[in-house]
């Protein structure tokens, strides 16, 4: 292997220290200016990365595949408006649960990574987290939330990467002062099953309206859920894509001028329906021969930043700053 393949998915990654499962933003070199910026569509699509997993249940191994994205927690404890930084997906993806809702065992989960032009070719490389097992993803308390966050660090100067600040989460409260209600347009990026990419990763942009936003938890089965139901086509793989709205434009008889995404919240199923047209949820972590409704399941933001907010990973991120001003690792 390569030192020029090595660099491209340099993580700082605490996975095999017992204790140390959070891991400090390294600060990265002023970014030189840009006058031309990315289309904030290619910025969202450059926050999201594929996850691998090999998965075994009752003596057989699956391929799994599943959708992740990039977001910041700023933390003015650290120098030069440093950040925290997680990847995000879906509870039923990163423990990898069969089609009865209970998990198997990984045997062991990567994650696609874009790499930034070079001379050396390097374009798209499958990142090994763990050759032997899962990683230590912290999960929310209340089994209901469909979410799964770990601290990584990803190398700036060789990932082609973009993180979700928390300032762009939506939060009900903003919802509700946006006038944000049924109707509004929305659109996801995630892992597309039939062309994932072969020199670089890429996803692909679905788009809808959201459906219902219910001020109660939805049953789906055995469990109650507080989700958003979206009329967007969701399907295998999708589990884990993050989902946007923008107040840019004509909203309540003015015009915005420019674009101003945010983000609703994270993509966890997918309403099927029988013969007898009955709707019944399904996650989108693998595909089923069963009929789409085109309803999508969307887990808050809110409940996204709870779980970011948890003591746990609070705990996590002040043991990493004592190690930090000790020059120590964190135990």
């Amino acid at each position: 292997m390569t030192q020029a393949k090595v660099a491209l998915y340099a993580l700082i990654f605490a996975a095999a220290t017992v204790q140390a499962q959070t891991i400090p933003a390294v600060p990265a070199a002023p970014a030189q200016p840009n006058p031309r910026p990315d289309p904030a569509i290619t910025q969202i699509r450059k926050s999201v990365t594929f996850i691998k997993l090999r998965c075994s249940d009752a003596g057989q191994e699956f391929d799994v595949r599943g959708t992740g994205f990039f977001v910041s927690y700023p933390d003015p404890r650290l120098p030069n408006d440093g950040s925290f930084n997680y990847l995000v997906t879906n509870r039923h993806v990163a423990l990898c649960w069969n089609d009865l809702g209970h998990p198997m065992q990984v045997e062991s989960i990567g994650i696609t990574l874009n790499g930034r032009d070079s001379p050396d070719g390097i374009f798209s490389q499958d990142v090994s987290l763990n050759d032997h097992g899962n990683i230590p993803w912290i999960i929310p308390q209340d089994d209901s939330v469909d979410l799964a966050v770990i601290g990584l660090a990803l190398n700036p100067s060789v990932c082609d990467f973009v993180q979700i600040p928390l300032s762009l989460f939506a939060s009900n409260v903003d919802l509700k002062r946006w006038r944000v209600t049924e109707g509004e347009p929305i659109f996801f990026a995630g892992f597309f099953y039939q062309f994932p990419g072969r020199e670089r990763m890429e996803p692909i942009v679905r788009q809808g309206i959201i459906s219902m936003m219910p001020s109660d938890k939805v049953p789906f089965g055995g469990m109650a859920e507080q989700v958003y139901l979206a009329d967007a086509h969701a399907f295998g793989g999708n589990s884990g894509s993050p989902v946007f709205f923008n107040l840019g434009g004509f909203r309540e008889g003015n015009i915005m001028a420019g674009d101003d995404y945010h983000l609703l919240g994270v993509v966890n199923g997918m309403l099927t329906e029988d013969e007898n047209f009955n709707l019944q949820l399904a996650a989108t972590l693998k595909g089923k021969a069963s009929a789409n409704s085109g309803i999508s399941t969307i887990v808050p933001a809110d409940e996204l930043r709870a779980l970011l907010d948890d003591p746990r990973l609070q705990k996590m991120r002040d043991d990493a700053l004592n190690a930090i001003k000790t020059q120590r690792p964190a135990h």
